[in-house]
């Protein structure tokens, strides 16, 4: 273990004193301390939004656009599924319950598209 812990501590610790060594910033070093030019650092905005509303309604555009095809495919399966039960009640129950859950998540999927749009209207000024 002490073994390790050296191996690792003899190899970031020359690289830690450069860091450290160069980062100090005085009157002859250039930086802002020193009177030298301050450059301004920009950082993208990757969302390409300005609000959480913005945000929300793309991620929820997104989801929605997701659901669609899966639901679709869940229906087939399910259909698949009863299709090929040859009367095994099991395989029978089975389907239906694929049935019945592609449809209860596609329901969430809508119903949360619509609280969205509910919070947008309650929290717009």
């Amino acid at each position: 273990m002490y073994k390790l812990f050296f191996t690792i501590a003899s190899g970031v610790l020359p690289f830690t004193s450069r860091v450290f060594a160069s980062s100090s910033s005085g009157p002859t070093s250039g930086g802002p301390v020193g009177g030298g030019s301050n450059t301004e650092i920009t950082i993208p905005n990757p969302l390409g939004s300005e609000s959480f509303l913005d945000i929300a309604q793309r991620i929820i555009d997104a989801l929605f656009r997701i659901s669609i095809p899966i639901a679709a495919i869940m229906v087939l399966v399910g259909g698949f599924q009863i299709m090929t039960a040859g009367g095994d009640p099991k395989k029978v129950t089975n389907g239906r319950n694929t049935l019945i859950y592609a449809a209860i998540g596609f329901a969430v999927v809508l119903l949360a598209s619509s609280v969205a749009a509910v919070v947008q209207s309650v929290l717009k000024p």
